[in-house]
């Protein structure tokens, strides 16, 4: 996380490998009345939806407690209405991944880590992804599908595994397998109700500015990066 100097209020987020291989990166936009991460596969250009390094961005709610990361294409609203839907549809952009924090009561400091549902459009037994692109995402996107309680084998559902408390240093603790070594709210692992002991995704600091991500199927990269940089946004109901 680059977030000094005139990258405070908008910093980058740099996705590399343990060996330092420049995998991905993101950067928090200016101008938007909600929180807006563009994600790009390019150092040199990190604003740009035009050009072909662009892979997608994650955008907030007002409160900071629902995020919805995108692919390319075109937010429906801002599709001719006129236009036909089987057309209409195809330039619709992609819903790739979700995540939903829970709020706290208001008024009242939240004890605990916070806690956070991440969901996928399901990979089915073949490998390929079920594709959540809609003209009407406020009632079919992963978010409202999930509401509903209709989401069946649409969608696959991850919650934060809940940490323990530890009497001896008075806090809340999980077992990164010492891939974080530095306590921190944004500090999470994530599960699945069919198989609670295999972490799927994980992620936590090792320094001031520096963090592990580790992941596994089903996710992507693109997606396991998104739902860590919803981790780093504020929440007004949350914090």
């Amino acid at each position: 996380r680059e977030c000094s100097g005139i990258n405070k209020l908008y910093p980058t987020y740099m996705l590399e490998s343990d060996s330092g291989v420049f995998l991905m990166c993101a950067k928090k936009q200016s101008q938007n009345k909600t929180s807006n991460y563009a994600l790009s596969m390019s150092k040199a250009d990190l604003v740009s939806k035009d050009c072909d390094a662009f892979v997608g961005k994650l955008r907030s709610n007002f409160l900071g407690l629902e995020f919805t990361a995108y692919g390319t294409g075109l937010n429906p609203k801002k599709i001719d209405s006129s236009m036909a839907q089987a057309h209409a549809i195809q330039l619709a952009r992609q819903e790739l991944v979700a995540v939903q924090y829970s709020r706290s009561v208001w008024g009242k400091k939240p004890r605990g880590p916070r806690k956070m549902t991440a969901l996928l459009p399901r990979v089915q037994p073949s490998g390929e992804r079920l594709v959540c692109r809609t003209l009407s995402p406020e009632t079919e996107g992963l978010l409202p599908i999930l509401k509903s309680g209709t989401a069946g084998n649409l969608i696959e559902v991850f919650q934060n595994k809940p940490p323990k408390w530890n009497e001896t240093i008075g806090a809340f603790v999980l077992n990164f397998n010492k891939r974080v070594t530095q306590a921190s709210v944004k500090n999470f692992q994530l599960t699945c109700a069919e198989d609670p002991d295999t972490v799927h995704l994980q992620f936590g600091r090792v320094g001031k500015d520096e963090f592990n991500m580790d992941f596994r199927y089903p996710f992507s990269p693109f997606q396991a990066f998104a739902i860590c940089l919803s981790s780093f946004d504020y929440k007004l109901l949350c914090e």
